[in-house]
């Protein structure tokens, strides 16, 4: 079997979620079945190296400036010279005409929620694409893969999709990357490198509505302002600019001990970071899966999280709930958090235990029984009189 795997922007430097998943997931793929062959389609960009061309995995850079012209022109062109027997379109959307069947990985449906003004131009065009493309192209895929049970219900709600071709698959997690780092000199040239604090709280996410960012530093000022010693807040995905706009409005001083804003944070970099943190904060309004849980879990930090969306599912009785929207409820968990020790090793066990729930093994083994089905249907399908004549593309109707 010929397996096309589309992950557009794989190639670029500062990765996120969908780029390194896909990563570990095509990984994993290779090594488990080389029998077939799998082609790689992605932009040209600055990190050509991070997947190599091997005996069965063929990479093919794709053209196209935007979202549209990439997916919708471009990658179907590029998927029929190759004469791939099915598409995996793993960044939530997909071409409406496809020269195969597709496997769709929808992470969520996040973006047919209301669209914040607050988000960034680049945030809000991504969603309006969405909103147009995958109410169109999702009931046309062969296969849908999403990235919880929470987020299989909200597909069947929002796009009436049949459950029984949403394939829950949860992401799995490289051990190998990501575990308790004990390195005290790979710590110290960290701290050095960033400025950071022997001790502090760790915020990921970035100025998108759903991340939760004003709430969460509404909640570290209540915190700060409970204790004669606060932690530091460190903040990857903020702007010093960002986090001073918010402090204005709640009449507290900016402080760059207590506000550190590195910037981003390299793949090789992130495992320390979460390793050095005394609190892991992750308060999201909503995910589809909420990757940097358990990877937090994994290196040991405890872990405060929401009591919402998919996060409990993920969690699971290892991390700290809270409600998202209630700030008094976060600094509380910040707190009890930081001050009872009992508790932190208790949440930091469970988190250990929890992390191991997900493997790429399982998600690869998964993911290459549902191409098989899918490849075998659609041979099924294409021996029924007038096939041809019905499906031009090969895609549902």
């Amino acid at each position: 079997m010929k397996i096309g795997i589309e992950v557009q922007r794989l190639f670029r430097k500062k990765k996120f979620g969908i780029e390194f998943s896909s990563l570990e997931l095509i990984k994993k793929l290779t090594e488990l079945e080389p029998n077939n062959e799998f082609v790689i389609f992605a932009k040209s960009d600055e990190d050509v190296e991070c997947l190599m061309a091997s005996e069965n995995l063929k990479i093919k850079t794709v053209a196209g400036r935007f979202f549209a012209d990439f997916e919708q022109v471009f990658l179907p062109i590029a998927a029929g010279r190759e004469q791939v027997d099915v598409l995996h379109c793993t960044g939530n959307t997909a071409p409406y005409f496809a020269p195969a069947p597709v496997v769709q990985t929808l992470h969520d449906v996040i973006f047919m929620d209301s669209i914040p003004s607050c988000d960034t131009f680049y945030q809000r065009f991504g969603n309006h694409y969405r909103r147009k493309v995958v109410p169109v192209v999702t009931p046309r895929s062969s296969a849908v893969i999403t990235v919880s049970e929470h987020e299989k219900e909200r597909i069947v709600q929002r796009l009436g999709v049949d459950p029984g071709r949403i394939h829950v698959v949860y992401n799995g997690l490289n051990q190998k990357r990501f575990h308790k780092n004990k390195d005290i000199t790979l710590h110290n040239s960290i701290k050095g490198k960033f400025g950071l604090p022997d001790e502090f709280i760790l915020f990921l996410g970035n100025t998108s509505f759903r991340k939760n960012p004003e709430r969460v530093i509404q909640a570290y000022v209540k915190y700060a302002n409970g204790t004669a010693k606060p932690m530091g807040l460190v903040t990857p995905g903020l702007s010093k600019d960002f986090i001073v706009q918010r402090l204005k409005k709640l009449n507290y001083p900016y402080n760059s001990q207590q506000f550190i804003t590195p910037g981003y944070i390299s793949d090789a970099e992130l495992p320390a970071f979460y390793s050095m943190c005394k609190i892991f904060m992750f308060p999201s309004i909503s995910e589809g899966f909420g990757m940097p849980i358990i990877e937090a879990m994994a290196c040991g930090a405890p872990v405060i999280t929401s009591n919402v969306s998919c996060m409990p599912e993920i969690a699971g009785n290892a991390g700290v709930l809270t409600d998202p929207y209630d700030t008094d409820n976060m600094a509380e968990a910040l707190m009890t958090v930081a001050t009872n020790d009992q508790l932190r090793m208790e949440k930091i066990s469970a988190g250990l235990v929890n992390a191991k729930r997900f493997s790429w093994d399982r998600a690869a083994e998964r993911v290459l029984n549902l191409y098989e089905l899918v490849y075998q249907q659609e041979r099924s399908m294409q021996k029924v009189p007038g096939f041809l004549g019905k499906h031009m593309f090969a895609t549902r109707h």
